[in-house]
Parts: C-alpha cells; structure tokens; sequence
C-alpha cells in the first residue's frame, strides 16, 4: 500500500470545515464554539459533536501534525455529518454533482487508495 499523502487528506478538510461551521448555532454558544470539557451546557448541548470535531479541526489547528490515520478518522466523522445532512434526493449520490456528493466520492476514493 502507498503511503499516504498527508497534503491530500488535509485539503479535504477545507470543504468539511465551512460545512460543519455553517451548520452550527452559535448564537446562544456561551464559549462561542469552542468546546469546555467541564462546561455542563458544552456535555448535554446538541451540537457537541460538531464543536468537538470543529476544534479538532478547524484552521487553527495544525493538520500537519497529525497522524494519517487520525486524519483519516476525522474526515470519515466529516463524511458522516455531510451524508446525514443530505436532502432525501441525493439517494442516488452517484448521479449527483453537487458539491456535496462531489466531495463525498472524493474522500471515499482518496481513502480507497490508502
């Protein structure tokens, strides 16, 4: 198997980024965004999975340093929140050229070959 190409799996992100910050509700966000551990509203609040992988992720964060794999892990939790935010006709994703589903095969394929 061919090492990966760590530059590759961090241009990805660059869509999964704006899509899980768009997605988000900030507003009321006591931390505006960022994740406390210890926080009771940040443990019961609904989007604490997105805020979690956000500041994981986001553009403050040096990608270079991580390993392929927890790359790799990461943008499958983003191919998990980009699907289950797809409208009912993207069933037949492979028809689809949104930008959405664009990236979704994207990653898949990038992830095959690793």
């Amino acid at each position: 198997m061919p090492e990966p190409d760590k530059r590759e799996l961090i241009a990805l992100f660059e869509y999964a980024r704006p899509r899980v910050i768009q997605s988000m509700e900030l507003r009321h966000c006591p931390h505006s965004g960022f994740f406390n551990a210890v926080d009771e509203q940040c443990i019961f609040c609904h989007q604490g999975m997105e805020c979690i992988w956000m500041n994981r992720n986001d553009s403050l964060v040096a990608l270079e340093e991580k390993s392929v794999e927890e790359l790799k892990q990461q943008l499958l939790i983003a191919v998990d929140f980009v699907d289950a935010n797809l409208t009912p006709h993207h069933l037949s994703r492979r028809k689809c050229d949104c930008d959405n589903c664009t990236w979704l095969r994207k990653v898949e394929e990038t992830l095959a070959r690793f």
